[in-house]
């Protein structure tokens, strides 16, 4: 075995060994701070040597070479100076007021940056990484001068099921068919993700996070529904090069605003609009509500010009499940299944093609765009390695591998578009009973929490919409744990459920009873 593979092998499981060391607590009460400490220091050094082993050879070289220039190396030194400073103000900043931390969270989730990784291209979450160190930073550098409280380190509702999930995700590195893939989904995803999962958590008690996260994200999506608009009125796209070849021969014109896959920007919006009724429910306020369906237009707008399926499926279900909470179960399948009777038998005596598609298996495969060749793939790649899987990253060349040279030619799409599917096939019987462990006890948490009356049930509601929503998109275009959305909504559900039981009123005690006289 090479240097690299078995760097990559011994990260992976140092890492995993780090996550369950950070999130599993055996007992009751607050987490031991000397073992949470050792959990997330293996979990950064795992997160780090990972990272190490991606940086192709000649890096090292271009960069001696451009230092090596007077000029370059004093604007480097200049740069890197002035990344210390910002960094250092926004922890003390965050250390003063945590809820700007969280308006740094939401203005930077949906930002991506386009970078070269292990050779390969990829749209990476750059300043997202930032956030989250500068709220770990914050964290240790808190809790070193004591000037912050033990109650953050108390363990989660969801922290057992995370970490069991995410430990094993990690540890199939070491069997994946493709390590370098393995290793940046883990070192791009997985690990960082499951420190900001940790972080929401920990800084929600000390912050107005809700009021934050909310307001960043109403804010934010205006400009990003406005450029999408934008988009489709000059018929320009940029970042994604199939998308502008796609729109040539297509009949209608779909935008990616500030992403690269247009269906990213509809789960943006679709996310965008759940919040914008969520905040409708609990206001009464004209005022508001005559704002907020200004925002739900601009976004609507927004989401209509992408033309995505699978994001439209998703606001629906987000939409039912926010309808449960405000109308009630039974109203909202009633009034939900005849809008679907009334609307689908118009589209389909309207148009041929919806009738050909809901009758047609082989009209509905081309409407599906290969994505039930793409599990029946998943699927047959799964039976060749039922138990634990193909590992992490590994359903691309797995699936790849098995197409001949015509059908290479003729695939536009190899990278799976189904979440549990791709779970199954890398992680095998083992990892997907724990990825329906994981959402089983989510709903069952959040639901439970829900129940409380008032703004904060309705808030916890508001997250499991979200979470749905997310899990339904995943369904037809993936991308479930590799969305920031979906961890920091979870620690957000998380948080608000903590914060309710401590605000809650502490029962009076009983008076003694009188001992009987003899």
């Amino acid at each position: 075995m090479s240097a690299v593979p078995l760097a990559r092998d011994v990260a992976a499981v140092a890492a995993a060994a780090g996550c369950v060391a950070l999130l599993v607590r055996p007992e009751r009460g607050p987490l031991p701070l000397a073992r949470r400490a050792a959990g997330l220091a293996l979990l950064v050094a795992g997160w780090v040597a990972l990272a190490v082993t991606l940086i192709p050879d000649r890096v090292a070289h271009d960069v001696s070479r451009v230092l090596s220039r007077p000029i370059t190396a004093v604007a480097a030194v200049l740069a890197v100076a002035a990344g210390v400073a910002a960094f250092v103000l926004l922890v003390r900043l965050t250390l003063r007021r945590p809820t700007a931390w969280f308006v740094l969270l939401a203005l930077v989730l949906p930002l991506r940056v386009p970078i070269t990784v292990g050779g390969r291209e990829a749209n990476l979450l750059v300043p997202l990484y930032a956030v989250i160190a500068v709220g770990l930073a914050a964290w240790l550098w808190g809790r070193a001068r004591g000037r912050l409280g033990p109650d953050g380190e108390r363990g989660a509702a969801l922290d057992l099921p995370i970490a069991a999930f995410v430990a094993f995700t990690l540890l199939s590195t070491v069997w994946s068919s493709d390590g370098s893939q393995a290793a940046i989904k883990a070192v791009a995803f997985y690990i960082p993700f499951v420190v900001l999962y940790r972080l929401v958590v920990a800084w929600w008690p000390r912050a107005r996070a809700l009021r934050a996260l909310a307001v960043t994200t109403l804010a934010m999506a205006v400009p990003v529904a406005l450029f999408a608009i934008a988009q489709y009125l000059t018929r320009e796209v940029f970042w994604n090069h199939r998308l502008q070849q796609s729109n040539v021969y297509s009949s209608f014109f779909r935008v990616n605003g500030i992403f690269y896959d247009p269906n990213i920007l509809g789960r943006y919006l679709v996310l965008a609009l759940l919040v914008t009724v969520g905040v409708a429910l609990a206001t009464t306020s004209r005022r508001t509500l005559l704002a907020l369906a200004g925002l739900a237009a601009c976004y609507l707008g927004g989401l209509a010009v992408t033309f995505s399926r699978s994001s439209a499926l998703a606001l629906m279900v987000g939409l039912a499940l926010l309808a449960v909470r405000a109308f009630g179960t039974r109203r909202t399948l009633a009034v939900g299944g005849l809008v679907l009777v009334v609307l689908g038998s118009a589209a389909a005596l309207r148009s041929h093609n919806v009738r050909r598609a809901f009758t047609s298996s082989a009209r509905f495969e081309r409407v599906s765009e290969g994505r039930l060749d793409l599990v029946r793939g998943g699927v047959e790649i799964w039976r060749e390695a039922p138990v634990v899987g193909t590992g992490l990253g590994s359903f691309e060349a797995e699936y790849q591998q098995r197409l001949t040279r015509r059908e290479r030619a003729r695939t536009r799409v190899i990278i799976s578009h189904n979440a549990p599917v791709t779970v199954l096939t890398e992680l095998g019987a083992v990892g997907f009973a724990l990825l329906l462990a994981l959402i089983s006890w989510t709903a069952v948490v959040i639901v439970r929490s829900a129940r409380a009356p008032g703004a904060q049930g309705l808030a916890e509601w508001v997250m499991l919409a979200l979470l749905a929503s997310i899990l339904v998109h995943s369904l037809l275009y993936s991308a479930l744990f590799e969305d920031p959305y979906t961890w920091t909504v979870a620690g957000a559900a998380i948080g608000l459920a903590g914060r309710r039981r401590a605000e809650a009123p502490t029962p009076a005690p009983r008076p003694p009873e009188p001992v009987p006289v003899a």
